[in-house]
């Protein structure tokens, strides 16, 4: 019994020592969210801060596992301990004339003892799971906020540059000597007779839009509109829906579905016109 005590005690100190390194890094990781929630918000505001010094989060979180798995297997090994000591109390106590003797009644007290430390320690550690867990759902809410945000950013520079190429295409190409035919033009993704509708697009208006063209990358868009120019139509326009990275090219914008399919039977044979689709933008 003095054998099995003294180890308890042996590993109540290491134990100490893991539940304070899994409860620094918990510390370190609620003070990174806290962080990164400020910055977030600053942002938002429209204020910029400066960004904080990498850290390897993948080596944190492999020095993490390690704690908790060594934590977990010292709990266990010291419970089991502790169990293994109550058992030969309680077959001392059986004895009769040993039951209420000096060594009994000590180990009595120090069982426990044991076992209040031990519960301690588990409802330390649980504490701190939890507390953990919910660090880490509100950190992936935080970095979601902060990739928005980012997405946001690229985008204005992507439509900043968008307008740019449009205007240079606008003013530097030519009409065409021979007048394009239908097969001359790649359309893109066919849209189907169906009406399409588009939800929360940046940078346009809600309405009815008479598509001519849909195209996934930056060359096949361009080339499509500068055969559009060069057909004598220079008001062609586009957008750019961020959801399925899609360039959709018109040059006609209606306010009622009305009008949108009047101007639709009304789009004659012109070479750029084959493919032509209704989509509908609703903006919030």
């Amino acid at each position: 019994m003095q054998t099995i005590s003294k180890s308890t005690e042996a590993s109540k100190t290491v134990q100490n020592e893991l539940l304070k390194q899994f409860d620094d890094i918990v510390a370190i990781k609620d003070q990174d969210l806290r962080d990164m929630k400020e910055e977030n918000d600053l942002s938002d505001q429209g204020i910029t801060v400066q960004p904080k010094p990498f850290k390897s989060v993948t080596a944190e979180n492999n020095a993490l596992r390690a704690i908790k798995a060594d934590l977990d297997n010292v709990i266990k090994a010291r419970s089991e301990k502790i169990d293994e000591l109550n058992k030969l109390y309680e077959e001392r106590v059986a004895i009769g004339s040993l039951a209420l003797d000096e060594v009994t009644l000590f180990y009595k007290k120090e069982i426990k003892r044991l076992q209040s430390e031990q519960l301690k320690a588990n409802e330390a550690k649980s504490q701190l799971d939890i507390k953990l867990e919910a660090i880490q759902v509100a950190t992936e809410f935080e970095k979601r906020r902060r990739i928005k945000r980012a997405a946001f950013t690229s985008e204005d520079d992507r439509y900043s540059q968008d307008r740019a190429k449009l205007k240079n295409l606008r003013e530097t190409t030519k009409l065409a000597e021979t007048p394009f035919k239908s097969e001359d033009f790649d359309f893109g993704e066919a849209q189907g007779n169906s009406i399409k509708i588009l939800k929360n697009i940046n940078h346009i208006e809600s309405g009815f839009y008479l598509i001519i063209a849909v195209h996934g990358d930056v060359k096949s868009r361009d080339e499509f509109i500068t055969k559009v120019i060069a057909s004598g139509r220079t008001n062609v326009d586009f957008f750019h829906d961020v959801n399925t990275s899609k360039y959709y090219i018109y040059y006609d914008k209606v306010d009622n579905i009305s009008s949108a399919n009047k101007a639709l039977e009304a789009k004659g044979n012109r070479p750029y016109n084959g493919k032509m689709s209704i989509v509908k933008i609703e903006n919030q």
